[in-house]
């Protein structure tokens, strides 16, 4: 039996790849000297001339940026590339000021790499197949009934990576376990703050589906803030587009977007294709040349990450549900790194479950988080 065999519905083999946007914890934005924290700023408050791409305004790149996006690739089982470059992605719209957006198209910054899930008991390896650097574009919001829209350019310049997997899924539930473990990774390697509600990872998902060997067209439902709204918005696409195909219909290549309240997907524009962006290098910004020495310096940063965690924590024979609460409430799982060569396993054990019985209770009863309660 063909192993995805176990994903096909209805005869149709369902594809997913996902792009992730991480939002990256600097204290400035990307290319301007901006603060990079726009969650309580007043509208069009964090904003410079090189945000607004005025004659003459020069981006200087952030070099935590970097430093971030080099962390980033460890995370991800890789190594940084020695060398990466900048490049200019021309589109026009309302909250992009510049015309175009400064990214890496050719030579990103990581190439590579793998995110691990562990799915009914049986692990999988999603493919990474690159990460770039790259900065936000502003925010359009659409006042219900309005004949107008407003642009916040806040966001204009924070810097991003997105991080772009392989189309090596083939369920909803296993682009979710993705989503939930490139988020883990991120907030482990203290790469974003992992803000979702705010929008710091934000996650794009291509589905197609196909009869035969050949892909299907895909679609890009964008901007998904949500674990839950990745799954559910997989599952629609492909129930949808496989209704469409069993109709006599064809699937459009096209991007959608999220109704959280009707839960289901709707058109939004036609999809591009790079050669609508005319993708440059960028003049204004040289490359990116890293040496081994810079890279092994970076990777003596990294802390402990969820996997090696996840190892320790099965030597005191948790429970699967156990280990994970403590894995996704970082605080949780780094006090217990701290008591792991400390104590005996027995007392260990006790205080892990003390954590995720107890602790964890009080943090849903009284509405704080794991963050505001000191575990040291």
């Amino acid at each position: 039996m063909n192993k995805k065999d176990q994903y096909i519905i209805n005869g149709y083999l369902p594809t997913i790849g996902i792009e992730c946007h991480v939002q990256l914890k600097t204290k400035t934005k990307l290319f301007s000297g901006v603060s990079n924290d726009a969650r309580n700023a007043q509208p069009n408050t964090l904003i410079s001339h090189i945000d607004l791409g005025m004659p003459g305004a020069l981006p200087v790149l952030n070099q935590q940026a970097v430093k971030l996006a080099c962390k980033a690739a460890f995370a991800l089982n890789t190594k940084p590339s020695l060398f990466s470059k900048f490049d200019r992605k021309h589109y026009f719209y309302p909250d992009l000021p510049k015309g175009y957006q400064i990214t890496q198209f050719d030579q990103p910054i990581i190439i590579g790499g793998y995110v691990e899930i562990n799915l009914n008991n049986e692990k999988h390896k999603i493919r990474v197949a690159r990460a770039h650097l790259e900065e936000d574009a502003g925010k359009l919001t659409h006042p219900s009934g309005a004949d107008y829209s407003l642009v916040d350019l806040n966001r204009a310049g924070t810097p991003l990576l997105e991080i772009v997997s392989e189309a090596d899924m083939h369920s909803a539930q296993e682009a979710r376990a993705y989503a939930q473990e490139l988020y883990i990774l991120m907030r482990y390697a203290d790469v974003s703050e992992g803000d979702l509600y705010h929008g710091n990872m934000r996650f794009d998902v291509n589905v197609s589906v196909s009869s035969s060997d050949k892909l299907g067209v895909r679609t890009e439902t964008k901007n998904l803030n949500s674990f839950k709204s990745v799954e559910k918005a997989v599952e629609y696409e492909i129930a949808r587009q496989i209704e469409l195909l069993k109709n006599g219909n064809v699937v459009t290549q096209e991007t959608r977007g999220w109704d959280d309240a009707k839960q289901k997907t709707f058109s939004q524009r036609s999809k591009e294709e790079a050669h609508d962006y005319r993708y440059f290098a960028e003049p204004d910004v040289p490359p990116v040349v890293l040496k081994d020495a810079d890279i092994d310096a970076i990777e003596k940063t990294m802390p402990i990450m969820p996997a090696e965690l996840r190892e320790k924590l099965q030597h005191l024979q948790l429970d699967k549900s156990t280990i994970e609460t403590l894995i996704q409430e970082i605080p949780a799982g780094r006090f217990m790194l701290k008591i792991l060569d400390k104590t005996s396993t027995s007392a260990a054990r006790k205080i892990a479950n003390w954590l995720v019985v107890d602790v964890q209770a009080i943090t849903l009863e009284s509405n704080v988080s794991w963050e505001s309660i000191n575990l040291s």
